[in-house]
């Protein structure tokens, strides 16, 4: 058996390599062996050594650079859980992506029907995100009952990232609230 693999050139003669002669093989490398503007050459790997002795030459830099990393979901919740000594409020809204016919995205701003109702402890409750969701955010409020600082905002988190499992949860007293999301 044989097996060619063509990297680059003039297509036209390469497609010849498919044949049962291999000294008609032979001959297409041959002939197509000769650097031109229709089959270029690219090194595939290289070294660089000084003149003057011949030694390798290495490159002592450093760089920064950004990472990115993607996981896919296909589909999220937010778990929100009040546990503190007193009245609260929810809002978590978000934007649900999709593409026209033109292929430009489309947002669709959507909320929690539970936006500004006031709960009581032990509140817990799931909210599912759709795995086209982006642009979360999560805003919980204390009601203080301090006449000059009625509601305190302890949680204002924009830009959620959208994870399998959010758990957004509050606590604590009235004057001493705590707040944290997990994601």
């Amino acid at each position: 058996t044989f097996t060619a693999v063509v990297l680059g050139g003039d297509a036209k003669e390469h497609n010849k390599v498919v044949t049962k002669d291999f000294n008609e093989i032979r001959n297409i490398i041959k002939d197509n062996a000769e650097l031109s503007s229709k089959n270029p050459a690219y090194p595939i790997s290289y070294t660089s050594t000084f003149l003057k002795d011949n030694a390798t030459a290495a490159v002592h830099n450093n760089t920064d650079y950004i990472e990115t990393t993607t996981t896919e979901y296909s589909s999220a919740k937010m778990t929100l859980d009040h546990t503190g000594g007193y009245v609260a409020q929810f809002d978590v809204s978000w934007d649900e992506f999709s593409y026209d016919q033109n292929g430009k995205e489309v947002l669709t701003h959507k909320t929690w029907e539970g936006n500004g109702r006031d709960r009581t402890a032990h509140f817990n409750t799931v909210i599912p995100l759709p795995s086209n969701a982006k642009n979360v955010k999560v805003v919980a409020r204390e009601c203080t009952g301090l006449a000059w600082e009625w509601w305190r905002t302890i949680i204002n988190e924009q830009n959620v990232p959208l994870t399998n499992e959010i758990k957004v949860s509050i606590g604590g007293t009235t004057l001493y609230p705590s707040a944290n999301i997990n994601h």
